[in-house]
C-alpha cells in the first residue's frame, strides 16, 4: 500500500505518518477524494475482494473518530500504530491539542483526510513519532560510534607501528597521546597488548628485520665497491 506523505529518518529506514481511526478500531489512510482506504494495524490494505485490485475497502471521512501516528520500517519489516490517539470533536470550541482533541469539520467535511497537513498539528504528530523512534535511534547511534571508534583505533595502531618502525621512542609516542612512556608501552608493548595488537608488533618486528637486512646488504656493497 502506498503510504500518505509523512516524515522520514536519515537513510529513510523509518517513515512516520498519520492514520485515521474508526469507531470499531479499524484504521485508514487518505485514498481517493472522500474515500479513506482501510488498513490493518500491520499497515496492509484491506480489500473487499482479494482477487480484484480495484476493490479496496474504504469509508467516508464522516466516520472518522480520531487519529494516531504510525511508523513504518520496510528494511526491518515493521509497522506500528502508536497510542494514545487524538479524538475527534464536533465543536471547534472543544478543540484542545494538549488534551488530545481535534476539530476536523462537520460530518460533511473532508477535513479528516487532511489533518496531517495542518501546520498547527504536524509538530505534535512528529513529536509523537520521534518519541517512538528515540530508543532505536540511540542504539543505531551507539553502533555507528562504536564502528567509528574501531576504525580510529585501527588507524592509531597503524600510526604507532609506523612511529616505532621509524625509531621513535615510547616517550615521544606517549607525549603525542598525552600519556606517559609507561602508559604507551603498556598499551602497545606488553604481552597482553601485543596479543591484542598482534598486527602492530608483528609489523614492527618484520619491517625492522627487513630494514636490518637492507642495511647489511648496503654496507657489504659499499665495502666491496671499487674506489
Amino acid at each position: 500500500m502506498a503510504l500518505p506523505m509523512g516524515w522520514l529518518t536519515e537513510g529513510s529506514d523509518h517513515e512516520g505518518y498519520v492514520v485515521c481511526v474508526f469507531a470499531d478500531g479499524m484504521y485508514g489512510v487518505s485514498g481517493k477524494h472522500r474515500q479513506i482506504t482501510l488498513m490493518t494495524a500491520a499497515g496492509k490494505t484491506i480489500w473487499e475482494d482479494g482477487t480484484n485490485p480495484d476493490s479496496v475497502a474504504w469509508r467516508p471521512p464522516s466516520e472518522v473518530v480520531g487519529w494516531k501516528v504510525a511508523c513504518s520500517s520496510e528494511p526491518f519489516n515493521k509497522h506500528v500504530v502508536l497510542d494514545p490517539p487524538w479524538t475527534r470533536v464536533w465543536d471547534p470550541a472543544d478543540e484542545d491539542f494538549t488534551g488530545g482533541r481535534i476539530y476536523a469539520g462537520d460530518p460533511s467535511s473532508d477535513d479528516p483526510e487532511y489533518v496531517s497537513e495542518r501546520e498547527d498539528l504536524e509538530p505534535l504528530f512528529i513529536e509523537r513519532w520521534k518519541q517512538h523512534l528515540a530508543p532505536d535511534l540511540y542504539l543505531r547511534k551507539i553502533t555507528s560510534l562504536h564502528q567509528e571508534i574501531e576504525k580510529v583505533e585501527t588507524q592509531l595502531n597503524e600510526a604507532v607501528t609506523a612511529a616505532r618502525i621509524e625509531g621513535l621512542s615510547w616517550e615521544k609516542i606517549g607525549g603525542a597521546l598525552g600519556i606517559t612512556r609507561q602508559g604507551a608501552r603498556q598499551r602497545w608493548d606488553t604481552p597482553n597488548a601485543r596479543k591484542g595488537n598482534r598486527h602492530v608488533t608483528s609489523s614492527v618486528d618484520s619491517l625492522r628485520r627487513g630494514r636490518r637486512r637492507s642495511c647489511s646488504s648496503n654496507v657489504h656493497k659499499c665495502k666491496t665497491s671499487p674506489g
